[in-house]
């Protein structure tokens, strides 16, 4: 089933997120051993050291999400089409594609927005170590060199990078990056699908299930909310959540 691919290249995704992330704590540790730490200038550098990293980062990213998600467009397109018994069309619909274009501009910004987040949480966690290790070295009266060490023997675990949810549950970054990775993968098949059904006159599509014992397979669901079917808006948090095996098909007549 498609699911298995989404999961598989949002898998992978955050394997790629979770290197920058490992770059990002050299950065850090580079800098709690460096002879300029607690220096004016070291938290300007880290910051610029970091985002040269995530620049590059969500360069090669951009093309990945390009990639992948053409693809997953196209696999919704034409397999939508075969269920229609259509003729094949190589290209998406203009609807389809700027839809796409869309999509793509979402999880970019979304990804941008988390790199923000854990390059100011790194500079943020740098500041905090240093002014740690100026107040011990000034209220015990040792070198600041004598208090870094104390501080880093005390302080030996990686620095770890979050999202923080609405409701200020912290996620992992590399688990949200994976989340909204698939997300955006199951979102846009089945909003290609409900789009190519639409230009086809159809005003309702199936949920498919990898399991067909699950409560939602067999799920009609209406193309507008002048229905006593559920829309795609109402169900896509439940049934169509970022770890679902479900998608929208035709189904049968």
């Amino acid at each position: 089933m498609i699911t298995t691919r989404m999961t598989a290249e949002s898998e992978a995704a955050a394997q790629r997120y979770e290197l920058l992330i490992e770059a990002w704590r050299a950065i850090y540790q580079a800098a709690i051993a460096s002879p300029d730490f607690g220096s004016a200038r070291q938290l300007a550098d880290v910051r610029a050291e970091a985002y040269d990293l995530a620049r590059t980062f969500i360069s090669t990213e951009a093309a990945m999400i390009d990639a992948h998600s053409v693809e997953i467009a196209s696999e919704a397109h034409q397999t939508t089409l075969r269920e229609l018994g259509a003729e094949s069309a190589s290209e998406l619909t203009e609807a389809a594609g700027e839809h796409l274009i869309a999509a793509v501009s979402y999880l970019t910004h979304e990804l941008s927005v988390q790199i923000e987040r854990d390059v100011a949480h790194l500079v943020e966690s740098l500041r905090k170590a240093v002014l740690q290790v100026t107040i011990a070295a000034r209220s015990r009266r040792i070198t600041m060199k004598a208090a870094l060490l104390q501080y880093r023997i005390g302080n030996a675990a990686d620095i770890q990078f979050f999202f923080h949810d609405r409701g200020n549950a912290k996620w992992p970054s590399r688990k949200f990056v994976r989340a909204v990775w698939r997300h955006h993968l199951l979102s846009l098949y089945n909003e290609i699908v409900l789009l190519t059904l639409a230009d086809h006159g159809l005003d309702q599509a199936e949920v498919s299930h990898v399991d067909p014992n699950a409560q939602s397979h067999g799920m009609r669901i209406a193309m507008s909310s002048d229905s006593e079917l559920p829309t795609y808006a109402e169900v896509r948090s439940g049934i169509f959540h970022p770890n679902a095996d479900a998608i929208l098909t035709r189904g049968a007549d």
